[in-house]
């Protein structure tokens, strides 16, 4: 039953990795983004989440995640213990990557139907591209 749940996670883990940095172009769109303070820029600004805190949060998650997978494989290969301070450990990179992927899912949702500004008045009468 023990090994069932480290070699469970070891296939999750993985996935969960993949859906996390290489999802729908978030590296492509991240480049595309200026991402400065908001006292810099007080439109367009972001409060927190520069550029370097997401390069340095998305390397730690990234690592986390994988240093989650090498505990996993080092339990089954039988050169770790089990014991509730190494499930401790491989829940813990779980729920980092699962609270981490609802955030992007939930900030994406939200960037995505977010109610566009209304055209400025002088080309409310102007064909646009879908007419």
């Amino acid at each position: 039953m023990v090994r069932d749940f480290y070699a469970t996670l070891a296939q999750v883990l993985p996935v969960l990795l993949l859906a996390f940095v290489w999802d729908s172009g978030y590296l492509a769109r991240l480049r595309g983004q200026e991402r400065r303070r908001r006292r810099d820029d007080p439109v367009r600004g972001v409060r927190f989440w520069t550029k370097g805190r997401v390069r340095a949060y998305a390397l730690l998650v990234s690592t986390a995640i994988l240093a989650d997978l090498g505990l996993c494989v080092l339990v089954l290969a039988g050169l770790v213990e089990d014991g509730w301070i190494v499930r401790a450990l491989a829940l813990t990179g779980l729920g980092l990557a699962l609270v981490t992927l609802l955030t992007r899912v939930v900030s994406d949702i939200v960037a995505a139907t977010r109610a566009t500004d209304p055209a400025p008045a002088e080309n409310a009468g102007a064909p646009g591209p879908h007419r």
